[in-house]
């Protein structure tokens, strides 16, 4: 297997994942190419020192050109979008994107593929008593999700590579949280706690990574793991309410709790996704999220932690991390 120091291509290197993921590398020694888009913000990348590229994943000879060299691929670049409508930019960017990845390390004599997927490919019971693994089977509305469908199939294209010689890890990371977030994930939500204005509490729960762990683990996983395997990336299995008053708490804040009927707030996102002339605007969060918001769909890391040397850590961490890099940034000022 490939020794410390080593060349890695990676794409989604700018975004908040893939942020954490060359700061791990960078940290553990490796040298790093970042393929990123022509008009990709790399203002928080380029201070990393890595080498930069500009070009698009639609464009196969260009990156076969940009991965000459490399050692191990990270692929983290994809379109995040649970929007029906938004099938083609999935279709080019999730899946296509990635057979070219994948046929770029088989032309340049890649040893390994690290695969950035999501816990949206795996089958979950929901409650809170149920922890998901790597064989659960998708079913139900989750397995109708476009995000997730686009993410099942860039991982057969990955998989696939193994029958033409490249080795393989899929990484499942399940709700990210933790520093670099200037997109605004999970972080959104911090920013509302500050300003008091969260606009719902999701009735549910969920499974929270540190981003700073999965950006480790993707580093181990270039020399570790099983080739074929997934590997689910979880931590802390909290309900949403509890999530939303550690923010409070890391804030050092006090917020109102929002007197939203979460029902209609997901039944009036339906309406504007399917029926914009009917109810107009844009919802605050897409109609499948607030359905899963309104679930309970936890996970188990084991197998990372057995085989990825993954390390979850408690919520309350990760949301130092988050808040910390925010006031550093000027995301949130002391004392306001």
């Amino acid at each position: 297997m490939m020794a410390s120091g080593m060349n890695v291509f990676m794409t989604g290197a700018n975004g908040f994942v893939g942020l954490n993921i060359v700061a791990a590398l960078v940290a553990a020694g490796h040298r790093v190419t970042a393929f990123v888009r022509p008009g990709s913000n790399v203002f928080y990348l380029a201070p990393f020192g890595v080498d930069i590229v500009r070009g698009e994943l639609s464009d196969l000879g260009a990156v076969k050109q940009a991965m000459r060299g490399a050692q191990g691929v990270i692929h983290t670049a994809g379109n995040t979008s649970c929007n029906k409508r938004d099938w083609p930019l999935l279709q080019e960017v999730n899946v296509d994107g990635t057979r070219n990845v994948v046929e770029a390390a088989i032309a340049n004599q890649v040893s390994r593929i690290v695969y950035t997927s999501t816990t949206s490919t795996i089958g979950a019971l929901e409650g809170e008593h149920h922890l998901a693994n790597e064989g659960m089977p998708l079913k139900g509305f989750r397995a109708r999700s476009p995000y997730g469908i686009s993410k099942q199939m860039a991982e057969r294209a990955v998989l696939d590579a193994q029958k033409r010689g490249v080795s393989c890890v899929i990484l499942n990371p399940a709700e990210v949280l933790g520093a670099f977030d200037y997109s605004l994930q999970w972080g959104r939500m911090v920013l509302a706690v500050h300003h008091n204005q969260v606009p719902f509490m999701p009735p549910g729960g969920g499974s929270f990574c540190s981003a700073a762990e999965v950006g480790r683990a993707h580093v181990n996983a270039l020399t570790q793991g099983r080739s074929g395997e997934r590997y689910i990336l979880g931590g802390d299995n909290v309900r949403y309410e509890h999530f939303m008053k550690a923010i409070a708490k890391a804030l050092g804040q006090v917020f109102d709790t929002p007197d939203v009927n979460y029902g209609w707030l997901y039944f009036k996102s339906v309406l504007q996704e399917k029926l914009p002339s009917l109810m107009p605007g844009k919802s605050i969060v897409e109609p499948y999220r607030m359905r899963v918001f309104g679930g309970t769909y936890y996970f188990d890391s084991a197998k990372a932690e057995r085989e990825l040397s993954y390390r979850p850590v408690p919520l309350e961490q990760m949301l130092h991390d988050c808040v910390q890099w925010y006031q550093h940034h000027g995301f949130i000022t002391r004392g306001d």
